[in-house]
């Protein structure tokens, strides 16, 4: 049936695209909150002015009567790679079988950042740049202030040229949590203990487009085979061809594309709410804890699937084969799971399953010297949400079993699961503010991120690594209810994957074949992201 075919290469395509470990790398960084950023985003226990709702809620009641935040980002995101064939055994292995890869020894680049947007999908810009804002109201005397802001916990994309090699790690990706609506409270229990409470109502988005390509040894191996039945001439031909089976409709080859994938899905309304308190010990010190809690979106919206116009032929032929005479052999086992129309383009609406984890943050806050205050933060993060990407249709699926029969890993009937084995992760933020005049301020804060990924998960399409998080900042005091705040950012992260040391890209075992666009094939990646971030809070 189409859907059987729809569903199971969704579920390559999505092991790749729901690694929102890019919501790891950016989570707290485009928020656009330049005191956040600037102290190493250690600011627990010193929230943030409006931004509090995110970072923690109880730092609302520090805000007086009526005020208003507005902010914007601006930036620019560089990723380059490059294919490099220095794997001996694997050039000689695939010369030997007649084949060339025509990615080996290239470079990609992504020519422009992009976001996924409600109503307008997958939206290229040619700069990173984003408005944002926010409006908070305590009433002289009382111990409640409520707040309301719109934010972008999750943002991230890029689109690269048609004649880029990077795209089979994707032409287009873009994924987006922006919440709109974020109803929020801070409460003073007593002089010295806030609580607070907020709850976000986010759009989530996700879209991509995939030229799919599976360079490994199984496909090779059956694309050997096919060109020695194939053979232009008698001679060429194998001597073992299948009476009834028609391998030569078309043309399988591993190191070309062999199907597009195009995905756009979203959901509108995805809530999750913060908690938080503060402490303030003594004068000088304040404590601080806040919670975020976990997502469970399901995305719905358009999947297109469509074949090669080289690939396409060589399926139906497939399909449409009786081996032997055998009227009836193949229907179970491959026209029902490979059954296509006539123009090799399906088209669904398809359902995907995103989870942003859970975050615990503990923070204290010094006034170390009479003009230099100390931040500093310890996080929790439950990246081992992505131990395994599992998705589950509650009926056997004739491709998934096919596969479980001949040992491919992750399938399993009525089922295919990922490993990613992604691991939690524990990181900390230090930030120093000195008070250089009764108007100005300077700032420096420092952040070692840890991304979770573990060395042999390590890819090109979630191009992370552990990396530092170095940011420079002020804030101006224009009058007494007028706060400029101004924050710059650049983070470098250079990494080297060695072929056959990752099963998530270039792995080159038998079994593995699910996803591994540059097989044989050693990846180096650069990733340099330079960010400014301005706000500007009023009373009014």
């Amino acid at each position: 049936m189409q859907n059987i075919i729809i569903k199971n290469t969704l579920m390559f395509f999505l092991m790749m695209v729901c690694n929102v470990s890019y919501g790891q790398l950016f989570q707290n960084l485009l928020l656009g909150n330049a005191k956040a950023i600037s102290l190493g985003n250690a600011v627990t226990a010193d929230p943030p002015g409006i931004d509090a709702i995110h970072f923690n809620p109880a730092g609302l009641t520090r805000l007086k009567g009526r005020q208003y935040e507005l902010k914007i980002i601006a930036g620019d995101i560089s990723l380059t790679g490059e294919f490099q064939a220095n794997n001996q055994e694997f050039k000689d292995d695939i010369a030997a079988k007649g084949f060339t890869d025509p990615l080996a020894n290239t470079s990609s680049t992504i020519d422009k950042f992009a976001v996924y947007l409600p109503g307008g999908g997958h939206t290229a810009l040619p700069v990173l740049a984003a408005p944002l804002g926010g409006v908070s109201y305590n009433r002289k005397g009382s111990k409640f202030t409520f707040a309301n802001a719109v934010y972008a916990p999750m943002i991230f994309g890029m689109t690269r040229k048609d004649d880029d090699p990077g795209i089979v790690y994707g032409k287009e990706f873009s994924i987006s949590r922006i919440t709109y609506l974020s109803p929020s409270v801070g409460y003073e229990l007593t002089d010295r203990i806030s609580i607070g409470f907020s709850v976000g109502l986010s759009y989530v988005g996700l879209g991509a487009v995939l030229p799919f390509r599976s360079p490994s040894l199984l496909v090779q191996e059956l694309t050997t085979l096919t060109n020695q039945v194939c053979g232009r001439t008698e001679a060429d031909r194998y001597v073992l061809e299948v009476p009834g089976l028609d391998l030569c409709g078309g043309e399988l080859d591993p190191f070309q594309t062999i199907f597009d994938v195009e995905i756009g899905v979203e959901t509108m309304a995805s809530p999750t709410y913060n908690l938080g308190a503060l402490w303030d010990v003594t004068d000088w010190l304040t404590l601080g804890i806040a919670y975020q809690s976990e997502a469970a979106d399901v995305l719905k919206g358009p999947i297109s699937l469509g074949l090669s116009s080289n690939f396409h032929p060589w399926v139906v032929g497939i399909s449409e084969s009786e081996p032997f005479g055998i009227e009836g052999l193949l229907d179970t086992i491959v026209k029902e799971a490979i059954d296509i129309p006539d123009d090799g383009v399906i088209s669904r609406i398809g359902k995907v399953k995103l989870i942003t984890p859970q975050h615990l943050a503990l923070g204290i806050s010094v006034q170390a010297l009479p003009k230099l205050k100390i931040n500093f933060d310890v996080k929790w993060t439950e990246t081992s949400k992505w131990d395994t990407l599992t998705f589950d249709f509650g009926e056997d699926i004739g491709l998934i079993v096919l596969l479980s029969l001949i040992g491919i890993e992750g399938a399993d009937y009525d089922k295919l699961v990922i490993p990613r084995f992604y691991e939690d992760t524990v990181n900390w933020g230090i930030g120093f503010e000195y008070d250089y005049s009764p108007k100005l301020s300077l700032r420096l804060g420092y952040e070692p991120r840890k991304t979770g990924i573990p060395d042999d998960k390590k890819d090109f399409l979630v191009p992370l690594g552990d990396i530092d998080i170095i940011a420079l900042g002020f804030s101006y005091r224009l009058a007494k209810e007028r706060t400029f705040d101004f924050a710059f950012f650049q983070i470098k992260h250079d990494d080297f994957i060695e072929t056959g040391t990752s099963t998530n890209g270039n792995d080159t075992r038998l079994q593995n074949f699910l996803y591994n666009p540059t097989a044989g094939l050693d990846t180096k990646l650069s990733l340099t992201v330079t960010v400014i971030e301005m706000s500007y809070r009023k009373s009014f």
